[in-house]
């Protein structure tokens, strides 16, 4: 026995925490001799598994494969149940070589298995501990054969599966789970997604979706099939094919749609704006009572409305259509108090896309005074009301309604959001110190996206106000971005020209011509806004948004399928601008573009 000053002599000095950290530090180092000779005396004082199987593995890192067999087998007599001692005594025959004498050790292991499930475990997980997999899988078999329970262990199994990745098999234990106890469903499915987590290469899912289909087609009643399917189509955004699972079980379970309404809510999240109407008119065809029929109604409206702000759709006559379709929704539905969202949107669109903002704060105003109205609810509508008023060039009535809200909502994301859209007005009229001063108190906001742009916008004024402190560029710089919110594109595109020639030399250049990219990509005037990006990566390659032009261009380069320009951009992102936040975006689109 090796023996390291003795057992008391170590631990006289050092507490047992001590000599394991040492111990493991030994191990860590491939110090294995002194690390044995620790991991040894802790076993004896502590008898810990852990410790055993480390003073093994030294023992067998220093080849003392006789030594180490030595002692399980000391160990063995000591305690001649455990069969975990004979699963490590089989291992040391396999280290040390001797395949044949292993296997058959452990095949001897598998015959002792008691009809116990807690026997059967111990096995099982004593040869996944040595990734022996396959005989842990026949602990297991051996196991449903001694309790005469054929659909035991199929958990288990699948998971000696997932740590050898044997996939196809994993999913088939899981399956073949679910064909006995659909209640499991949710079990099943949470294996599933963790599994997908760890598959960096995603061969899971094509094994997945092949068995799900044949599983959901031979057990056409069995829900739990239909529901997995349902959610690997979501899982993958492949919406329309979601929906038609979700149909399927709706009229198996007779739901009254809140699964449709679910993946509806998801599909639209998702910008599948086309799946979500038809998931919504599924439940509005179900006629009735059902109370998910004004949710369906009002979804529509939603998909519609946010498609086409996505789509940055700007004709008038789109709009108006739209518009009609609102109002055949207020003449159904006419209590105001369940239709707080619809009234906002309704309203955005008279104001932002048809020009009729006094329409639009009337409105506003009408139904800011209808009782029974939710706090949150309220304080949305009046946001809305503040941006509206802004639009319309009332910036102190604006500010005005957005402090009611900060006021009486102080510490929540809506309040925070009317500070800083507060902030925002002070900053387009000029009053710079006033804005920087509100949003230097909105950087610690709870809401993460509101204290990010309350960074961003004080980082941009203290940028392009210290040098110039009369701040009459800045001026022109804020009149030209509220222009830009006003939808008044040409006397903003006029504003930066008169900045960039009037100022040449000032640290606004960069951005004015990045905002004159944006009205031009805006407007659809692509070969206009690729110049304007040659023009910053062009004459200011060191600027703090020199990157993110290069990243723009190489998107507008894709889209003309100008790959090998778009590549050019990708990887001078790459290696010119390593610190950037688009460059891992870069590297993917560029690895994408190479393949």
């Amino acid at each position: 026995m090796i023996s390291f000053l003795g057992f008391q002599t170590t631990f006289a000095q050092n507490s047992i925490q001590k000599a394991s950290q040492l111990a493991f530090k030994y191990f860590r180092d491939k110090e294995y001799k002194p690390a044995s000779v620790l991991f040894h005396d802790l076993y004896d004082a502590t008898k810990s598994k852990t410790y055993f199987d480390y003073y093994i593995q030294c023992l067998i890192r220093i080849n003392k494969i006789k030594d180490a067999e030595k002692f399980i087998r000391k160990q063995i007599k000591r305690n001649p149940y455990d069969k975990t001692l004979l699963i490590t005594l089989g291992y040391v025959y396999k280290e040390s070589g001797r395949l044949e004498k292993a296997n058959e050790h452990f095949q001897k292991v598998i015959s002792k298995i008691a009809p116990v499930s807690n026997d059967i475990n111990n096995v099982a997980n004593a040869f996944i501990g040595k990734r022996e997999y396959d005989f842990a899988i026949k602990a297991y078999q051996k196991g449903r054969q001694l309790l005469k329970r054929p659909h035991a262990f199929h958990f288990e199994i699948a998971n000696v599966y997932l740590f050898s990745r044997d996939f196809e098999n994993m999913i088939k234990e899981y399956l073949i789970a679910l064909e006995v106890d659909q209640s499991l469903s949710n079990r099943v499915q949470n294996r599933f997604q963790s599994a997908r987590f760890q598959d960096i290469d995603s061969s899971i899912d094509p094994i997945l979706k092949k068995q799900l289909l044949a599983k959901s087609q031979k057990f056409p009643q069995n829900i739990a099939y239909q529901e997995l399917l349902q959610w690997y189509f979501t899982q993958k955004k492949q919406f329309a094919a979601a929906l038609i699972q979700a149909k399927s079980i709706d009229l198996l379970k007779k739901e009254d749609g809140f699964r449709l309404l679910a993946l509806a809510q998801t599909a639209a999240s998702n910008k599948a704006y086309v799946t979500a109407i038809k998931a919504y008119q599924q439940i509005i065809d179900k006629g009735g009572n059902n109370p998910k029929i004004l949710f369906a109604q009002k979804g529509i409206l939603h998909a519609n409305y946010t498609q086409l702000i996505d789509e940055k759709i700007e004709n008038e006559n789109t709009w108006k259509e739209l518009i009609k379709k609102y109002d055949q929704f207020f003449d159904t539905y006419k209590d105001q108090r369940k239709n707080i969202s619809a009234i906002i949107e309704y309203a955005h669109i008279k104001a932002f896309y048809l020009k009729l903002s006094t329409e639009a704060i009337e409105l506003l105003e009408e139904v800011n005074i209808v009782k029974g109205i939710s706090k949150l609810d309220l304080a949305r509508l009046k946001v809305k009301l503040a941006d509206i008023q802004l639009f319309a060039n009332e910036k102190w009535d604006a500010v005005l309604t957005y402090s009611q809200v900060e006021k009486t909502n102080k510490n929540n994301p809506i309040g925070y959001e009317a500070k800083f859209k507060k902030a925002k007005v002070s900053y387009y009229m000029g009053e710079f110190k006033w804005a920087k001063a509100q949003l230097d108190a909105l950087k610690g906001s709870t809401s993460k996206l509101i204290a990010n742009d309350a960074i961003a916008l004080s980082q941009f004024i203290s940028d392009n106000t210290s040098l110039d402190t009369s701040y009459t560029a800045m001026s022109v710089f804020a009149d030209a971005d509220f222009l830009i919110y006003q939808k008044k594109e040409k006397q903003a595109l006029i504003q930066f020209d008169s900045l960039i020639q009037n100022y040449p030399s000032h640290t606004l250049i960069d951005d004015a011509l990045l905002k004159k990219y944006e009205i031009y990509s805006h407007q659809n005037k692509t070969d206009l806004a690729l110049e304007t990006l040659n023009q910053i990566t062009e004459n200011h390659p060191w600027e703090t948004i020199t990157d993110k032009a290069f990243f723009l261009r190489a998107k507008l380069y894709e889209k003309q399928n100008q790959n090998q320009k778009a590549k050019e951009d990708y990887k001078k992102i790459i290696t010119d601008y390593p610190s950037s936040i688009f460059s891992v975006e870069a590297r993917e689109r560029l690895d994408k573009l190479r393949k």
